[in-house]
């Protein structure tokens, strides 16, 4: 093959190919690969487990009361520590994550979902000696809406940033008691003591946050939010204002 001919021939591979190696193949945040072969849509698209989360919101009341609230993920072990700050009450609750229901959902077409499903169980004594009674709280919780990538805004490359928009939230909690007494015969079982649930629809754009992709992979994404809320919460005139501040970092794995 002579050298013109070889060069036409590089020349016009070179036309067909580098369309395809569109900007959005290479790196955008932090951690993510210098270039993949999928598109960053193409990596975010589908079903995630929530593998690790560590979730630190600092809670400001109208009465100026100050609640710090650490919250920790790492496989199906759960965790949550409260302080109430500039005091010394705290409270430590040690849970689990009720496997296959700690996941997120993007869809191709820019649908998002999320459920978040955990339980721990608090001991209390039952008189002297007379045994205990554990109280076991079930909360499951969904986000649904849409998402979309943000352009280079400030000192963000374009798509290094997702806008979730929520339109609406569900929360469901059970809780279940059941007693242990060791003069007992009977085998102790639990029962339902009562079930609380809420859903908020929100209008277009009410309430959105965004997440940072420090790190995208086709089968793993590391995420940031910045947390900066403020809330009217009243129920039946009862509640008040309070601010939210803090940060919300994830691990995802993509679903087999």
């Amino acid at each position: 093959m002579n050298t013109k001919k070889h060069l036409s021939l590089v020349l016009l591979g070179m036309i067909i190919v580098l369309p395809l190696l569109t900007t959005s193949c290479f790196k955008k945040g932090e951690d993510d690969p210098f270039f993949s072969m999928y598109t960053r849509k193409a990596r975010v698209t589908g079903k995630w487990d929530i593998t690790n989360m560590e979730s630190i919101i600092k809670t400001t009341y109208g009465n100026d009361v100050q609640i710090r609230t650490t919250t920790t993920v790492d496989g199906l072990a759960w965790e949550r520590y409260i302080e109430i700050l500039n005091t010394d009450s705290t409270r430590l609750i040690i849970g689990e994550v009720i496997e296959g229901r700690n996941f997120v959902y993007f869809d191709r077409e820019g649908i998002y979902r999320q459920t978040y499903e955990y339980q721990y169980t608090i001991e209390q004594p039952i008189g002297d000696d007379e045994g205990l009674l554990m109280t076991q709280y079930r909360i499951f919780e969904e986000a649904s809406g849409t998402w979309n990538f943000l352009g280079n805004i400030d000192d963000y490359k374009n798509k290094e940033r997702m806008a979730i928009v929520i339109e609406e939230s569900k929360q469901i909690t059970q809780i279940l008691t059941m007693e242990i007494n060791e003069d007992s015969e009977e085998t102790p079982t639990w029962s339902l003591d009562s079930t609380y649930s809420t859903a908020i629809k929100y209008a277009n754009g009410q309430y959105c946050t965004i997440w940072e992709l420090d790190m995208l992979k086709k089968k793993e994404i590391h995420t940031r939010q910045n947390i900066n809320y403020f809330y009217q919460g009243t129920v039946q005139g009862i509640g008040g204002p309070y601010f939210e501040v803090g940060t919300v970092l994830q691990t995802l794995k993509r679903q087999p």
